[in-house]
């Protein structure tokens, strides 16, 4: 029932910003990247499931502001969030903010998974993609640590699930123009989420001899990353980060499983307007 309930109290929240909304002084780190922001970064990264080698990826990251409403990428998104202003990716708005803390709503699309090319896991059911609905409050613990939680929904009722994922940043400034984080998160996911990504049900262990492998709600991931960013100029931005996930619990123990840590680096220019 919670999880139903979920959905519907996302969807008022996003119809009735306007009215909770409060104004918050903009940060001077931010007023050029109010208008628009175009970049590209290089990856490197492996899921935790599947047989998919360690790879190097490039892709675009842009945001824009409409209004109350932000659009971004993960990418830009993260360039956004300086002076501790968490940005979600997606569509987001700021709901309502004190000098310390900050509760926004967000839509993301979530790609789902399929297994056609993957010689092992070939057969099993497909996870669906999906629009997610999200609310994230984030507080400023003391001048360098933060503090977020973030619950995420499937609002379009494909086994998505309910998530909700804890975070802890310590940023250090070099300089005005440069700083590093360093962030530590956990993440839940409740039973439905659970068993559509890293469960093998009856019929699907029948059909492939995987083991069946079922599980409840709990937590799932931990995660440490670091990462440099730098105001290059008035209009460019550079960044370059790592970052190290562990499955957690049964998570972990699904046949699914292929690397319990994965390790990930990335390194990216942008372009803000003045």
């Amino acid at each position: 029932m919670a999880g139903a309930r979920l959905p519907r109290a996302l969807a008022c929240l996003l119809a009735t910003t306007s009215g909770w909304a409060t104004a918050q002084a903009a940060d001077p780190a931010l007023e050029a990247s109010r208008d628009y922001l175009v970049g590209a970064s290089i990856s490197s990264s492996r899921p935790h499931l599947g047989t998919e080698d360690q790879r190097i990826s490039a892709g675009a990251m842009w945001a824009f502001q409409l209004g109350r409403f932000r659009f971004a990428t993960s990418g830009a998104s993260a360039l956004l969030s300086q002076g501790r202003q968490r940005v979600d990716s997606g569509v987001s708005t700021e709901l309502r903010a004190t000098t310390h803390t900050t509760l926004s709503a967000s839509l993301s699309f979530e790609e789902g998974r399929d297994w056609d090319k993957d010689p092992v896991y070939r057969g099993l059911p497909d996870v669906r993609s999906t629009l997610r609905g999200r609310l994230t409050a984030s507080t400023s613990l003391t001048s360098r640590f933060s503090a977020s939680l973030r619950a995420s929904q499937d609002l379009l009722g494909r086994d998505g699930g309910l998530r909700l994922d804890g975070g802890l940043s310590y940023r250090y400034p070099i300089s005005d123009q440069t700083h590093w984080d360093l962030s530590l998160g956990l993440g839940w996911a409740n039973g439905t989420y659970s068993r559509t990504h890293y469960g093998i049900d009856a019929a699907s262990a029948a059909a492939t001899g995987l083991p069946f492998h079922t599980l409840g709600s709990g937590i799932d991931s931990a995660s440490i990353g670091w990462r440099l960013t730098s105001a290059l100029s008035r209009r460019w931005v550079g960044f370059a980060g790592v970052s190290v996930s562990q499955l957690q619990g049964d998570a972990a123990r699904s046949p699914l499983v292929t690397s319990r840590t994965v390790y990930g680096a990335s390194v990216g220019l942008a372009y803000r307007s003045d």
